[in-house]
């Protein structure tokens, strides 16, 4: 099985567990981000990352160049259940 077939069958099993509107909901919204262009702007292997300012853990504001400053910089994004 392809990994495509294969992410494709998880999909189709998740959505089996979830009411029918919601998986209408997410339908949408996926398709309202693909209409947006998002997919064309994401950010390739090797790009620069943009500056940012995020609040950390303790809620104090930090910012990449600051970061940068002290030596290179990971950002890691989790994802969560909302």
């Amino acid at each position: 099985m392809s990994l495509k077939d294969e992410l494709r069958s998880l999909r189709e099993k998740a959505e089996a567990k979830r009411p029918p509107e919601i998986v209408a909901a997410m339908h949408r919204a996926v398709d309202e981000l693909r209409a947006s262009g998002a997919p064309a702007r994401v950010l390739k292997v090797g790009d620069p990352a943009p500056r940012f300012a995020l609040p950390n853990a303790d809620e104090r504001v930090v910012d990449s160049v600051t970061l940068l400053g002290h030596g290179p910089l990971v950002v890691t994004f989790y994802r969560g259940r909302w």
